[in-house]
């Protein structure tokens, strides 16, 4: 993989060896933002249907996973069970950039949930939107905002110190 695909996975925190020696990397490195995206979508018009936050505080803690942990929630699911199913390899680890950006994306989550409990209209839909797009935009085109503020905020190996990444075959 070369170009500015290349530089936006190892932005986000892929390690280059990585990017470089995995074929699916572009494909897998989609799986976490869109899915986040899709259960943000998911919450915002249950939320309207049965008007509960509590969706929105569970998917904050999940994608809090991805803060905590060198894989989120969703790249552990994928690798137990998507990944046998397409035969493909597994979702690698991600380093700093990205767990800052799950962490981001899970208190945003878990403030819009907080929003829809305490019935604040805006506090409750401007941060799952604002996550929603960002996370559409993430998983489109690779460009991850959080992991853009990371790397300005924080000038060192964008790997977090990951040194091996699991390409494993199914």
């Amino acid at each position: 993989m070369q170009g500015r695909t290349r530089e936006l996975l190892v932005m986000q925190g892929f390690c280059p060896s990585a990017v470089d020696n995995d074929p699916q990397l572009e494909r897998h490195a989609r799986w976490t933002p869109l899915s986040y995206a899709a259960c943000g979508i998911v919450g915002l018009v249950g939320s309207l249907w049965i008007g509960s936050g509590w969706f929105f505080v569970i998917l904050g803690l999940l994608t809090l996973t991805g803060g905590l942990t060198t894989r989120s929630i969703y790249d552990r699911v994928y690798n137990a069970t998507v990944r046998h199913l397409l035969h493909t390899s597994e979702v690698p680890q991600h380093g700093a950039p990205r767990r800052f950006g799950c962490t981001i994306g899970g208190i945003m989550y878990i403030v819009s949930g907080l929003g829809f409990l305490a019935g604040n209209v805006w506090l409750a839909y401007i941060p799952a939107v604002i996550m929603v797009v960002l996370a559409t935009i993430a998983g489109l085109t690779h460009w991850c905002f959080a992991s853009t503020i990371y790397g300005w905020i924080v000038h060192r190996d964008p790997c977090g110190g990951i040194t091996s990444t699991s390409t494993k075959k199914a």
